[in-house]
């Protein structure tokens, strides 16, 4: 069972090749609503800003939100900056904390 050819499923699932600077070659995305594609700098910029945005939210101070997921909180601080990238696993569990997510995977 061969598949569809990869520019025949790039076609129909709709992505669009971007070049983004941090890897050294094309990457192909799905076009956000508003048009604008978001490169992987761009995204790991917005996931900091976001966490922050949600303890802010919920009016917690780092050094209390820090030890919920079993961080430092120099740690924690890294993700809110762009300083560090959390992993999957480590970002589905801040959004556990920080009521992002009813259910735990």
């Amino acid at each position: 069972m061969a598949g569809p050819s990869l520019e025949q499923w790039i076609s129909d699932v709709g992505l669009q090749q971007v070049n983004d600077p941090d890897v050294d070659k094309p990457v192909y995305r799905l076009p956000p609503p508003d048009g604008r594609i978001t490169l992987s700098a761009g995204l790991e910029e917005r996931i900091s800003a976001s966490i922050r945005e949600a303890r802010e939210r919920r009016n917690l101070s780092r050094s209390k939100l820090a030890p919920l997921p079993g961080l430092s909180e120099a740690v924690y601080a890294r993700y809110e900056t762009s300083v560090s990238r959390p992993t999957v696993g480590r970002l589905i569990h801040l959004c556990e904390v920080l009521g992002q997510v009813r259910k735990s995977f």
